[in-house]
């Protein structure tokens, strides 16, 4: 399944970035791919599009204690984690 979320963060880009490579095990772990991932224009926010095997798999990754302190810790406020909608077919151009 894909789905499309958003979260607040204080971090660069650059450091969200580098935070994704870090939680990769994790998410090969819990069956996330993350698919693109967009910065809102005044740098607050990011959006992305995300697939996982199971719905079991997000909330494991979601509630790993390891990964909640590392998101944190790189300026994600994961109180504001919201998955926005489920997507069906999609074309990145």
């Amino acid at each position: 399944m894909k789905f499309l979320a958003t979260f607040e963060k204080s971090c660069s880009l650059e450091m969200w970035l580098e935070l994704v490579d870090s939680l990769k095990p994790y998410m090969d772990k819990n069956g996330l791919n993350l698919i693109v991932a967009m910065e809102s224009e005044d740098g607050s926010r990011i959006y992305d599009l995300a697939e996982a095997e199971t719905m079991e798999g997000v909330e494991a990754f979601m509630t790993d204690p390891d990964v909640i302190c590392m998101r944190q810790e790189a300026g994600v406020n994961t109180e504001s984690q919201e998955v926005i909608n489920g997507i069906g077919e999609h074309h990145i151009f």
